[in-house]
């Protein structure tokens, strides 16, 4: 009991601090920064976002006008978010709309798929089990904070700061993800692992 115990201890004390007013503008910053960066690609490249949505299951026929569609439904969400705009109604639907993507990279794993998920307008990112562990950690940080009384947007020094300190966050965890795929080129940079030079 004491492994759960533990876990259940520091659950709390994550969600005391997402909840905490700072932790919590942070959060709104975070969300809506991933929001605009998925937006943004989205609407630059409608097409691969449609095509997407169809290996996705969302789309029978790939239409990139509803790939435009849903980056400016990101991009209005990510607003809304900063704005502090009816956030009794925008967290929910937040909170809503990043499970559905969950359910949709769950299942999509779970059948097998294979395919480029176009997240956040990287053409070349498969679909995994981290773009779920991903998606699903948004999801909760979108929960939490649709339990906690909204607080309005205030434009001051402090809510810069939670902005700097939101894309800070952001900007490692790419970074962090990036590791990997790094650690891999630099095992064969130019490409040689095939031939008799090596062998």
């Amino acid at each position: 009991m004491n492994g759960f115990g533990s876990a259940i201890a520091l659950l709390t004390q994550v969600f005391d601090l997402v909840t905490a007013p700072a932790g919590y503008g942070i959060a709104i910053w975070v969300l809506a920064i991933v929001f605009v960066w998925s937006g943004l690609a989205k609407l630059r490249r409608p097409a691969l976002a449609a095509m997407a949505m169809n290996d996705f299951g969302i789309l029978r026929r790939v239409r990139p006008r509803l790939g435009r569609a849903l980056g400016a439904v990101e991009l209005l969400l990510a607003l809304s978010l900063i704005t502090g705009t009816l956030p009794v109604v925008i967290m929910p639907v937040t909170a809503g709309l990043l499970w559905f993507f969950v359910l949709l990279i769950a299942r999509s794993l779970w059948l097998g798929k294979d395919f480029s998920c176009f997240c956040f307008g990287d053409a070349g990112s498969r679909l995994s089990r981290l773009t779920l562990v991903r998606t699903t950690a948004l999801a909760l940080l979108a929960s939490a904070l649709v339990v906690v009384p909204p607080r309005p947007a205030n434009f001051d020094q402090i809510y810069l700061l939670q902005a700097i300190s939101a894309a800070a966050l952001v900007g490692a965890v790419v970074l962090a993800s990036r590791i990997p795929k790094l650690l891999r080129w630099n095992k064969d940079p130019y490409g040689l692992g095939n031939t008799e030079v090596n062998r």
